[in-house]
């Protein structure tokens, strides 16, 4: 065999080196696993709907090493050789279906599964949309399905995706009653938030408390730590994708929900039976709707805040080979606040929108291609009048993508997957205006958008060396080019910018590229355990800088540049995983050891503010580490399931230009963190869960002494994050009615409690003080703040019209 590339001499080394090795790769894949077998390939979908079973499971009753599970969109495709054998489909809460298959040539064998008349109400509360985590070679990989995220107790009767994701062990919670999260020692930044494959760069409604994400119009959720599979690229800590339903194929149906704070209303059904269909899902808070009429004339004025969000999908089934489906997403955040008498008055917004337009085809029983284009936009405005001293702000982050994807299964022993991505992003880091009470104007117009390419190459194969030994081999290499229009600035030791150089749009301003290998092994004990280790290397070149430690709307995203370099991440792992009683129960051990570079700070004393200085010159960078052990176990099925994840970490900054140069902990470092998770189907109409939190406090910095200059009080601080806060825990519990149906009518009620026993967790301390400084009768005292002090009751109404 021989292989001869000829560079093209206008191809960037970084892709001719790639398309080398993807050939080595495809190329000189052993003949000796070349055996001699046929594909047999379909989809699975449900029966009435015809909306497609991700997640079942399809295989050889005779040989039963050969076998899959069903894809996003209900694909199946595996290899076998020839023979007669009987395919068996299976799902959660459906009929098994068997079916005599004579495997003479490849064939495609699609399944339409009809479900269980016993478990209809069952399904409800306990699909798995997963195969057993001792099957595949992928670690801290695990998929929350959208019916047990709807039994769990929830603030204001929410339910949320974020919130539950948040109760996996790994994840940690970015505060009390919030939906940011961390994911084993990285940043809130470094966790890429995917809907139907757009980035979504603010997760959050309502100042992070409820999280963008209707459950109404999502089917499924997936969280990978760390070990991402190379087609996943742009973060170094976790991949949270999110897929969005699609309508029913065959029925027009209406379902909704009325709850404290906020309404739900789906639509959906076939434009065409069992070709085309849509559905379309809206959500709006309305406490300002209601109470406003009755407070207008008070001296509360009003509620002065809501959000809402629409959702919609179309699809198309042109043929066998060929699916295409629009997707999108709008939401926003409005508000107002007055304070101080009146003298300071602000309104904001914020929000998301997402637009997805993907063609899945197949070529072949052995190869398909998707192609997806993509529009991502996020933005931020916070305008204000303080004693007559006017400010406007503004920052945000918009996309381009298009992604092409190849999936090729050569043989029963290889699965190839590869393709290419390509983002155009434009971000605003921060921009405004200001006007004093004179009438003088300040406006930041020597800050621009800031431009850069991101492209990356990648190829995975998961190749099979025995029926026990596994390999997934990744390699992805991405590519970021900043360009102008951009100024870069030099500054003396005073902070005076002393030179410049002056890009022009489109030319090139710094360049970085890096090789992010991804390999897993799995070898099988037995049927039921396996060993597995991971070791994954990435690069992140957009960055998300912030005072705080939540993802608030304020914080501004900025990308990789001639002075901000890429942060990188180098992490391993190493996991023993086991399933019980086929798949009933299952549980995992796993440690993990993740180093961080170039990570981003803003440097010691910076203020926020007016100013026509770039961010890039006010960030820092340092290293930092984190490392743990994660405990998992979980019962699947039954009328009592649930988890129990515990988390023991440290996770640590070093800055050369913070805290002295010494290591100190992350502000979201947390020793140990426990949850446990539950439900019970008393009977066809009572579902009871509920959940209970444990975690060691936040490290945070607060003074350590005082001192008086001219009367005034000033302080001194101690160490960075020398300070815990103390331990959050809490109990929620819920109780789920089934209602009587009343025509064609389906309902439930869902009672809920938050914090039942009433838990005061902190969410931030702060330093009062009071009396006389010249008297020296100054009493300092840290004070405590918690957003939900009490137990906090919600109820809310579900339907669905068929």
């Amino acid at each position: 065999m021989s292989l001869t590339i000829q560079q093209n001499q206008g191809l960037p080394n970084h892709i001719y080196t790639f398309l080398l090795l993807l050939g080595l790769l495809v190329g000189f894949i052993p003949a000796a696993y070349a055996q001699p077998a046929y594909t047999l390939s379909g989809r699975v979908t449900d029966a009435e709907t015809g909306l497609p079973l991700a997640g079942a499971t399809v295989f050889l009753q005779e040989l039963q090493s050969a076998g899959a599970i069903t894809d996003a969109s209900g694909t199946y495709s595996f290899n076998a050789r020839s023979g007669m054998y009987t395919l068996v489909a299976k799902y959660i809460g459906y009929e098994i279906q068997q079916e005599p298959v004579q495997l003479t040539k490849s064939i495609v064998v699609d399944v339409k599964l009809v479900a269980s008349t016993y478990a209809v109400r069952e399904v409800e509360v306990t699909a798995q949309r997963k195969p057993p985590i001792t099957e595949t070679a992928v670690m801290g990989q695990l998929e929350l399905p959208l019916e047990t995220i709807k039994t769990l107790p929830v603030l204001f009767g929410e339910v949320d995706i974020l919130k539950a994701v948040q109760l996996l062990p790994g994840v940690q919670a970015a505060g009390e009653g919030g939906t940011g999260f961390y994911v084993r020692g990285g940043g809130a930044d470094q966790n890429l938030v995917l809907l139907d494959k757009a980035i979504v760069y603010n997760p959050g409604h309502l100042f992070n408390f409820f999280s963008v994400f209707n459950s109404d119009a999502i089917d499924n959720t997936t969280l990978i730590k760390g070990n991402m599979p190379a087609h996943y690229g742009g973060r170094l800590s976790s991949v949270l994708d999110i897929g969005m339903k699609e309508g029913n194929l065959n029925d027009t149906e209406v379902s909704g929900g009325i709850g404290l704070i906020s309404s739900r209303l789906s639509v959906q059904g076939p434009i065409k039976a069992e070709k085309s269909s849509f559905i379309l899902s809206g959500r709006r808070t309305y406490a300002d709707a209601l109470f406003n009429p009755f407070l207008k004339n008070t001296d509360q004025g009003g509620v002065p805040y809501y959000f809402y969000d629409l959702n919609g999908k179309i699809i198309f089934i042109l043929s066998e080979s060929d699916k295409v489906y629009f997707s999108g997403y709008y939401g926003r955040d409005v508000g107002s606040l007055t304070l101080s008498d009146g003298r300071f008055d602000a309104e904001f917004s914020w929000g998301n929108a997402s637009a997805t337009a993907h063609w899945e085809h197949t070529f072949n029983d052995k190869l398909k291609a998707d192609f997806s284009g993509i529009l991502t936009n996020y933005n931020f405005q916070f305008d204000w009048d303080f004693g007559g001293f006017k400010t406007l702000v503004k920052t945000g982050v918009q996309d381009y993508s298009l992604h092409l994807d190849f999936d090729y299964q050569p043989s029963a022993l290889h699965h190839l997957q590869y393709g290419v991505q390509y983002t155009y992003h434009t971000l605003k880091p921060r921009s405004g205006t200001a006007q004093n009470s004179e009438g003088d104007n300040f406006d930041t117009d020597k800050l621009r958008n800031k431009y850069g390419h991101e492209t990356a190459l990648y190829i995975s194969d998961d190749v099979y060396l025995s029926d026990k030994l596994l390999f997934s081999l990744g390699l992805r290499n991405s590519y970021f080019n900043q360009v102008g229009p951009y100024t870069l600035y030099q500054f003396n030791e005073n902070q005076q910018a002393t030179d410049s150089t002056h890009y022009t749009s489109g030319e090139n301003v710094a360049t970085y590229s890096a090789w992010e290998p991804r390999v897993s092994v799995k070898y099988e004990l037995s049927k039921t355990a396996s060993v597995k280790a991971a070791f994954t290397k990435s690069a992140q070149y957009l960055h998300l800088v912030s005072n705080a430690y939540t993802t608030l709307p304020l914080d501004v995203w900025v990308p990789s540049s001639a002075v901000v370099e890429p942060q990188r991440a180098t992490q391993y792992a190493l996991g023993y995983f086991k399933s019980i009683k086929q798949n009933q129960y299952e549980g995992s051990v796993e440690i993990y050891y993740k180093d961080l570079k170039n990570q981003l700070e803003y440097r010691q004393g910076y203020a926020p503010g007016p100013s026509n200085r770039d961010l890039d010159y006010e960030f820092v960078s340092g290293n930092g580490k984190s490392y743990g052990i994660e405990l998992f176990a979980r019962k699947n099925y039954g009328k009592l399931q649930g988890w129990l994840g515990y988390t023991l970490s440290r996770t640590t900054r070093t800055f050369p230009d913070l805290n002295e140069g010494k290591m100190f902990p992350a502000r979201y470092d947390r020793r140990h963190d426990l949850s446990v998770v539950g439900s019970y189907t008393y009977n066809d109409r009572w579902t009871f869960g509920g959940s209970f939190v444990y975690g060691t406090g936040e490290a945070t910095t607060l003074p350590v002494r005082r001192y008086y200059i001219e009367g005034t009080v000033n302080y001194q601080y101690g160490s960075r994050n020398s300070f815990r806060m103390e331990p959050t825990h809490r109990l929620d519990l819920s109780a789920t009615l089934q209602a009587k149906k009343w025509r064609n009518i389906e309902s439930s009620w869902t009672f809920s409690i938050y914090n039942v026993y009433g838990r005061r967790n902190p969410f931030l301390y702060y330093i009062d003080n009071e009396g006389e400084a010249y008297g020296n009768t100054v009493k300092l005292q840290a004070k405590k703040t918690s957003i939900v002090p009490f137990p906090l009751p919600s109820v809310t109404w579900n339907f669905t019209w068929k």
